[in-house]
């Protein structure tokens, strides 16, 4: 009997595993195609929030450098007319000295000398203060035009950046729908930080005075005034000649401090500094009457800037008068008001300027962030699968629909800046933190997590 042989038992089950092993490799290729690019566009997107959010921490660090900086030059300018103030006390009490001490053997002489030495040292110092005050003065309005420079370029910096960051990183992102968070990220930068001017914190002619402005220009003055140094704020000492059992004694006080004040057309304690020097023998006794005390003036001096040379001192009275230093040796004060009321002043000098300070009140540690929105098409113009690369798009859908959203993939990212005092490199004395401001550069960038608020709002913008 012959045997009958049956041929192609094998095609169906090789067409079968054929199918299988080109599905599994479609399918590899798209799981490992799409995953790629999604972490390439999160990544994407990550790197352009951090990078808006770098460029707006720099406007940030440059508004406290450019506080720093004025604060330092109008301290200098404090500096140079308390010097002028101290010498010209010095001159002035070794004049007098000189004058008591004239008929004295040897002693005269060596007080004249002396005398003569520090009436030409203090005309040389105040011509080198005088052009150390201007020079300083064109510092700081330099510096007030960087802030503003440097504030009004950060927009246009990071819509560059952001360009650049995603066209470098991936070109076929559409960035469209980031137009509106660009718009939202100028809105807060424009709340975040304000440019206040002293001119506007007092009312001036028919302008209003602003109240923002004067808070904040008082917040700067304050800050400005904390950072002197001891020879600035006061120059005061003692020195006990005679005390015998509390019934009768000398002393000898030296007295001096360093006022900011206004000037003459402007008001707000904003614009002249004003100093005064002054040294007084006090004797003092107990009587049946009481205490009875005498003071015996023994030198005096004060100095101005201004911002021209007005040869004339303004209010020094008014703006000394009342403090300890001037009661103490009040004769000394007035004196040195009346000598001294026609003098030449450190001139060329505006005061405070325009400068920055955060808009919101109460303590901050972060500011506003922004949301980026990136999508890329799929397809051939975009993230391709296996069916776009086989050209069977209609009849194999290989690409999950949960990574697409309308036919697009789409990564959401947040930036923001955050205030970061260095504790551990430069801890505090007192302890405190310290939150942030516009007078230490702090500032650093951040990616953030989005709340379901800020997710549902960049969804909508995708239209979903």
């Amino acid at each position: 009997m012959k045997r009958l042989h049956q041929r192609g038992q094998m095609t169906v089950y090789v067409l079968v595993m054929l199918f299988a092993v080109t599905a599994a490799v479609y399918f590899v290729y798209d799981a490992y195609n799409v995953s790629n690019e999604k972490t390439r566009l999160q990544s994407t997107a990550d790197a352009a929030a951090y990078s808006v959010a770098a460029v707006e921490a720099r406007n940030l660090n440059i508004q406290a450098y450019g506080n720093r900086a004025m604060i330092a030059n109008h301290v200098a300018v404090a500096q140079s007319v308390t010097l002028v103030s101290w010498t010209r006390w010095l001159h002035n009490t070794t004049r007098n000295i000189s004058l008591v001490t004239k008929w004295i053997p040897y002693l005269g002489q060596a007080m004249t000398a002396v005398e003569r030495i520090l009436d030409r040292s203090a005309s040389a110092i105040e011509r080198a203060m005088r052009f150390s005050v201007a020079g300083l003065d064109s510092f700081i309005g330099l510096i007030s035009g960087l802030q503003d420079f440097y504030h009004v370029q950060t927009l246009a910096m990071a819509k560059q950046v952001f360009e650049e960051v995603v066209r470098d990183n991936d070109p076929q992102v559409d960035t469209a729908y980031t137009i509106s968070s660009l718009a939202s990220f100028a809105h807060a930068h424009a709340n975040l930080v304000g440019r206040y001017n002293p001119d506007r914190a007092y009312r001036n002619g028919r302008r209003r005075a602003d109240p923002d402005s004067r808070a904040r220009s008082d917040e700067f003055r304050n800050i400005l005034l904390d950072s002197r140094d001891n020879f600035t704020t006061r120059r005061n000492s003692n020195l006990d000649v005679v005390n015998f059992f509390g019934l009768f004694g000398v002393e000898i006080r030296k007295r001096g401090g360093t006022e900011l004040a206004r000037s003459r057309d402007k008001r707000g304690p904003y614009y002249t500094w004003s100093a005064v020097d002054t040294l007084s023998v006090h004797t003092w006794a107990l009587t049946l009457w009481g205490k009875e005390h005498e003071e015996i003036p023994v030198g005096w001096a004060g100095s101005q800037s201004a911002p021209s040379n007005t040869g004339q001192l303004y209010k020094f009275r008014d703006i000394h008068g009342g403090k300890g230093y001037w009661n103490d040796n009040s004769r000394a004060s007035r004196i040195a008001a009346w000598e001294y009321r026609r003098s030449r002043v450190q001139h060329d000098y505006n005061g405070m300027r325009r400068f920055s300070a955060l808009k919101k009140d109460g303590v901050l540690n972060e500011g506003p962030g922004i949301i980026i929105t990136l999508t890329k098409p799929g397809g051939d113009e975009g993230v391709k699968t296996a069916s776009d690369v086989s050209g069977a798009q209609d009849r194999m859908k290989f690409g999950g629909e949960e990574d697409f959203l309308n036919g697009r993939m789409a990564s959401i990212s947040k930036a923001r800046v955050e205030f970061h005092y260095p504790n551990d490199l430069f801890p505090r004395s007192d302890g405190r933190r310290e939150y942030g401001s516009l007078y230490n550069p702090y500032w650093q960038p951040s990616l953030a997590a989005l709340s379901t608020a800020e997710r549902m709002l960049a969804l909508g913008e995708l239209g979903l």
